[in-house]
C-alpha cells in the first residue's frame, strides 16, 4: 500500500468515528411540524371556571372553620366530663329483684299461650282422628260369576 492509500483509509476511519458520535437517525415519535399558534379561549368558559374555583375555595375555608370549631367544642366537653363528679346510679323498680311482676307484653304472651292450649283441648278428638295411624281394613273378596262358555269360536267369520 502506498502512503496515499493509507492516508485515505485513515481519513475514512476518522469520518466514520465523527459520524458515529452524532446520531443522525430521525425518531418516529418526534413531530415534524410544530405549531406555535395559540388557541382562542372562550371568555364565558374562563369566567365560569373562575367562579367554580372561587366557590370551591370558599367551601374549603368554611369546612376548615367548622372543623376547628368542632375540635374546640369536643375539647371543652371532655374537660367538663373529667371535672364533673359521676352521678349516683338511680335504682328503678325493674332492677329490684323483689318485684317480679310481668310486663304487659309478657302477660299478653301468657294469655295467648293459655288460649291456644284450651283450643287444643277442645279439638282433641278431631286431632286424635287425624293423627291416628290408620290400619287398612281387609276388603271382602269379590265373588264374580264364572264366565259363560261360548260355543261359537271367537274371531273373524268368513262368509262362504
Amino acid at each position: 500500500m502506498s502512503t496515499e492509500q493509507s492516508e485515505n483509509t485513515h481519513s475514512q476511519d476518522e469520518t466514520q468515528k465523527t459520524h458515529s458520535q452524532v446520531d443522525i437517525t430521525q425518531q418516529a415519535t418526534t413531530p415534524t411540524v410544530t405549531t406555535t399558534t395559540q388557541r382562542a379561549k372562550n371568555p364565558k368558559r374562563v369566567a365560569a371556571g373562575k367562579l367554580v374555583a372561587e366557590r370551591t375555595r370558599m367551601a374549603r375555608e368554611q369546612q376548615k372553620k367548622a372543623a376547628s370549631e368542632a375540635a374546640i367544642i369536643i375539647a371543652n366537653n371532655k374537660a367538663k366530663a373529667t371535672t364533673a363528679a359521676p352521678e349516683p346510679a338511680t335504682t328503678t323498680e325493674d332492677e329490684n329483684p323483689k318485684n317480679s311482676s310481668l310486663s304487659t307484653t309478657q302477660w299478653l304472651a301468657v294469655g295467648s299461650l293459655i288460649v291456644s292450649l284450651a283450643g287444643l283441648y277442645y279439638k282433641r278428638e278431631k286431632l286424635k282422628k287425624v293423627f291416628r295411624k290408620k290400619t287398612p281394613e281387609p276388603e271382602p273378596e269379590r265373588v264374580e260369576p264364572q264366565p259363560v262358555c261360548m260355543t261359537q269360536p271367537k274371531g273373524v267369520r268368513h262368509m262362504d
